[in-house]
């Protein structure tokens, strides 16, 4: 069963629904919020709490966006009211690696070498597998802008790769 066809039945009342959504989406929750600065536990309430606000308003769910994109969408603003409640600045945290295996040590890179904003992009395009229409869905910013960020951001990676003497056939 898909996502959608999840929510449609968590729009239907059905729990077992809810509860296979949230155990299929909470390790990919947790680990966008602690790269893009969390701490564990407060990861762990931002997605409790987006879980709930998704039980809550499963009804205005629009199947215009992947669920993933609403799920992300959520996640991203309550990370947002977060740091605007605590007024402290997330930090980018040692993040789980990427799904992909033998990346050499990529995602290390990329967030030691990159601004946390460009991190963030990549991440959701290559580690969390989102369009950037769902990026920008996601981080409130326009389309175009989102792939023009993207793009910079590939080129400030390989720039900054290719300065230290590492291989980037691995950007191609």
């Amino acid at each position: 069963m898909n996502d959608r066809e999840l929510l449609a039945r968590i729009q239907a009342g059905d729990d077992q629904a809810f509860t296979r959504l949230v155990e299929t989406w909470t390790p990919r929750l947790l680990r966008w919020l602690t790269v893009t600065g969390c701490a564990h536990h407060d990861a762990e309430d931002v997605v409790q709490e987006t879980f709930l606000r998704v039980h809550r308003h499963a009804a205005g769910y629009r199947p215009r966006w992947a669920v993933s994109t609403w799920l992300f969408t959520i996640a991203h603003r309550l990370r947002l009211d977060l740091v605007r409640r605590t007024h402290e600045p997330m930090r980018d945290q040692a993040a789980p690696p990427a799904p992909e295996p033998a990346d050499g040590g990529l995602w290390d890179l990329a967030r030691t070498l990159l601004a946390p904003d460009d991190h963030h992009l990549l991440w959701l395009r290559y580690g969390e597998d989102l369009e950037p229409g769902a990026i920008a869905a996601v981080l409130g910013i326009n389309g175009l802008a989102c792939r023009v960020r993207l793009h910079r951001a590939r080129a400030r990676l390989r720039d900054a790769l290719t300065a230290r003497g590492t291989p980037v056939e691995c950007l191609s």
